[in-house]
């Protein structure tokens, strides 16, 4: 009986010594060899038995070495079986215990640079939101986990062309030239006798002497201008915006002078400028006439078609000068400021020749600019601001009466037009074709 347990405690002594060099053999190996070691678990490649191998005599041999049994002892095959359990359970909780303890943050390799294993590739998707928003683990060093944000999609401001609006414009414009040219047409018949009453008084009269020469030089100056607005026009990228603009501006100018000149009629301002006869005839058959001998000339005197007098307030030819000036200045590279410098002037002088000629009042250059410039700054205004392109209460814009025509004409463009200038409209020739540049 002696002898047995005397056997067994000397047993158990061995195992116990085998059981420490075990753990300082594991333990050696974790810290000397972090290359073959799998960080994700407590265990090291080719010592360690995986956590779900079954526990038992044979899986534990290699580990801790069990007594021979003897006899087919039952109990001390239990025995140790118990032995191995707890050998086993000690080696892995002293090994996890010691691999925190031990291992550092970030291991390096022998010449002190960061080793990582390889991340796998795992995605994580927010059920709530789309597939944009993907976090995708990355193989950045010090566990950066980069997320990969789509670029922002910036909308950029549409500019259709709608051709067919800038015929409809273009139609709008035409009549409301015809309604000038009757109201002109019917004027001519209710002007106060020259012989009758003189011209009213004008400061600008009386400083200055009268001087019909400058009624030419005016409408030359107008010529130079409105055609140089053509061709900025035509030369423009998005011309066919610029185009209905004008139209649609035009008209509204055309549309209130032909009544402020139907309902208030001045005396002529000029003694010496020609007017035609009166006929006492207003029917059709004669307003027809008159409307396309003034359709003809285009309005201006230099083509003697423009002998027919009353169209004061406000001055057409001080509203073409100013509207020319505004467009250039507009939709042309700002670089090129001393261009509109120069028709800024143009405009200047031709107003002012205008003057020298007493072929308008004072006051029809003052309310033909005040009024020009109004409607050319409150339409480019709402143009250029989508929030001013809707009803409601704050945007008193809205309420003008011709701000629902606005609103299907420039309804589509998405903000200020560029001033991509110049650009070739014909495919031909090919060295014209250069691509337009903002300012």
């Amino acid at each position: 009986m002696m002898k047995s347990l005397s056997y067994y405690c000397h047993f158990w002594y061995s195992s116990f010594l085998d059981l420490l060099k075990s753990i300082l053999k594991i333990t050696s190996i974790m810290v000397l060899e972090p290359k073959f070691a799998d960080y994700g678990s407590i265990q090291s490649i080719g010592e360690a038995v995986p956590d779900s191998a079954p526990i038992g005599r044979d899986s534990l041999s290699t580990v801790l070495p069990l007594p021979p049994a003897k006899g087919g002892n039952d109990s001390l095959e239990d025995t140790s079986g118990t032995i191995a359990v707890a050998a086993h359970n000690t080696i892995v909780n002293m090994t996890q215990v010691d691999l925190y303890q031990r291992q550092p943050l970030l291991q390096g390799d022998k010449w002190g640079h960061a080793s990582h294993p390889p991340a796998s590739d795992g995605y994580y998707i927010d059920d709530d939101d789309d597939d944009q928003n993907i976090l995708r683990k990355s193989q950045e060093p010090n566990g950066i986990i980069k997320i990969n944000i789509p670029p922002p999609v910036r909308e950029e401001p549409k500019f259709p062309q709608e051709r067919w609006k800038m015929l409809v414009a273009l139609v709008i414009f035409f009549f409301s030239s015809l309604l000038v040219l009757i109201s002109l047409a019917t004027v001519h018949e209710r002007v106060p006798d020259r012989k009758t009453y003189g011209p009213l008084p004008d400061i600008f009269y009386d400083i200055l002497g009268a001087h019909d020469w400058g009624l030419t030089v005016s409408e030359y100056l107008i010529i130079v201008a409105f055609n140089s607005m053509i061709v900025v026009i035509i030369l423009h990228k998005h011309r066919f915006i610029l185009a209905r603009r004008l139209f649609l501006i035009m008209s509204l100018l055309y549309m209130y002078r032909a009544l402020t000149m139907f309902v208030t009629v001045l005396p002529i301002s000029s003694t010496t400028y020609y007017c035609s006869p009166k006929n006492n005839n207003t029917s059709t058959l004669e307003m027809a006439k008159r409307v396309l001998d003034m359709l003809s000339g285009m309005g201006l005197s230099i083509n003697g078609k423009q002998t027919y007098c009353g169209d004061f307030i406000y001055s057409g030819h001080t509203l073409t000068l100013v509207i020319s000036y505004l467009f250039i200045a507009e939709y042309t590279p700002k670089k090129l400021y001393p261009v509109h410098w120069l028709y800024w002037l143009i405009a200047v002088v031709g107003v002012f020749m205008l003057q020298l000629s007493r072929s308008h009042y004072t006051i029809d250059v003052i309310l033909a600019y005040y009024v020009t410039t109004r409607i050319f700054w409150i339409f480019h205004t709402m143009a250029n601001n989508v929030t001013l392109k809707q009803h409601s209460e704050k945007n008193l814009l809205a309420r003008m009466w011709w701000f629902n025509c606005f609103l299907y004409f420039e309804g589509n463009v998405g903000g200020q037009v560029p001033r991509q200038w110049p650009d070739w409209p014909f495919p031909w020739p090919r060295r014209f074709q250069t691509k337009s540049r903002d300012s």
